[in-house]
């Protein structure tokens, strides 16, 4: 009986597709081009939820989040879901687990039925400590050095080979924001900009949340300073993942196994006014990466259907069942509440153009609608029906949060207070962020 081969699923936090190609649609970076000319690429993958712990238990559970019931207020993946790694575990493999993303781990349950699961930012009691990880608390870790801690992690894992195979999951927090790039990076990435342009942007780089709170709109030069750290980011995501990949088990990995590599969600830049991930479901937050590189696999072959992270728990349970062509056959069934129910929409919740609105684009999302109370459908206008779920994030539906006033007073209140608690003990925080010029 043959050795099950190796898989690796690698998760990219807030990575937007559309900033990995140039705008001739070529991949603006070597890492991403020279994996995608042997993988199987997916134009049109998109997240179910626009944040972390709802996007991840899909990816886990191949269930939609109104299913697996990780949604907002409640974060905990309830044990007796079935899991890719419970699954892989029954084939034989050693399910291995390394997140960056403080509210991917004991602390919302993600971690169930891996082996072995690393978290490599400090671990936080509450989901409120965790997501102030996030804006600033923990600055001093950043996405470059926490890619050389998985590294050296699984060197000393891997240095002395299984018995079992391998089911290795790595999470990668950059290019979440805020966005602290190597100074390399801001070389290469980064213009000049005045000292006002830099005071307002570093503010809503280390908490996004003034941004709604205070009803911020960026300038066209505010908006390109935020986008070019982005891209900064990036840089350092393309170096890390080179580094990554010239690790044996890696690079066997690569040879002999299925290599996937996505994006929980994509980002926000200044489009439609928003920044951040959450309060809304544009394009470029729901469009997102999937690269998936089968045992062997020698050329490129693109997709155009559509995908969603649910997906892939199916698509993996088919492929080691002996069903070689199930990448290549790849084809998505709306369930039939969606394609029923939308022929007379019941309520049109929100616009969204998408960021290339060019006439006839058979992707490009025209409306939302409703249906039922749990569940929403991009409706596009070629027919084409995409099911999300509309109890993913209360807040999603756009300018809702913005125009809560007491949400607004709240926020801003809460903003203050763990930025008082956060200078009171900056002094590592401000020197490096000097170094890389936030101040």
């Amino acid at each position: 009986m043959p050795t099950p081969p190796p898989i690796l699923l690698i998760s990219l936090d807030a990575t937007r597709y559309d900033y990995l190609l140039n705008q001739a649609g070529e991949w603006r970076w070597p890492f991403f081009k020279h994996f995608a000319e042997k993988a199987h690429i997916f134009q049109n993958a998109y997240t179910p939820s626009p944040w972390t712990p709802p996007a991840h238990a899909s990816m886990f559970t191949g269930l939609s989040p109104s299913e697996h019931g990780v949604v907002e207020g409640q974060l905990w993946l309830k044990n007796h879901h079935q899991t890719l790694a419970r699954f892989l575990n029954k084939k034989g493999y050693r399910a291995i687990g390394i997140s960056s993303n403080p509210l991917l781990g004991p602390i919302t349950n993600l971690n169930k039925d891996f082996d072995t699961f690393y978290e490599l930012w400090k671990n936080p009691k509450r989901v409120q400590e965790a997501a102030q990880f996030l804006r600033f608390d923990d600055i001093i870790l950043d996405s470059h050095d926490v890619l050389q801690k998985a590294i050296d992690i699984l060197s000393n894992e891997l240095a002395t080979g299984s018995a079992k195979p391998i089911f290795l999951f790595l999470q990668l927090i950059g290019p979440h924001n805020p966005y602290r790039p190597t100074a390399t990076a801001l070389a290469n990435q980064v213009g000049l900009y005045t000292d006002e342009v830099w005071d307002r942007v570093k503010r809503i780089n280390q908490d996004w949340r003034y941004f709604y709170a205070e009803g911020w709109v960026l300038s066209d030069t505010e908006t390109s300073l935020l986008r070019q750290l982005y891209l900064a980011e990036l840089d350092d995501l393309n170096a890390g993942l080179e580094r990554l990949f010239t690790l044996p088990w890696v690079e066997r990995a690569a040879q002999e196994g299925h290599i996937i590599i996505t994006a929980d969600h994509g980002e926000m830049l200044g489009e439609k006014g928003h920044i951040h991930h959450l309060f809304n479901l544009y394009e470029p937050l729901i469009h997102i990466p999937l690269l998936w590189k089968t045992p062997g696999q020698s050329k490129a072959v693109s997709h155009e259907e559509f995908i969603q992270h649910q997906h892939l728990f199916p698509l993996i349970r088919r492929l080691l069942a002996g069903e070689t062509e199930a990448l290549s056959e790849w084809q998505f069934s709306a369930p039939e509440f969606a394609t029923a129910s939308l022929l007379n929409p019941v309520e049109i919740l929100q616009g969204l153009d998408g960021i290339d609105d060019t006439a006839g684009d058979p992707f490009r999302h025209d409306q939302i609608a409703r249906v039922g109370n749990d569940r929403k459908v991009i409706w596009h206008s070629n027919g084409h029906h995409e099911c999300f779920d509309f109890s993913v994030n209360h807040q999603e539906v756009e300018n809702q949060f913005s125009l809560n006033g007491t949400n607004d007073a709240e926020l801003l209140d809460g903003c203050e207070r763990e930025f008082r608690q956060f200078n009171q003990n900056t002094v590592q925080v401000e020197k490096m962020m000097f170094n890389l010029g936030y101040f």
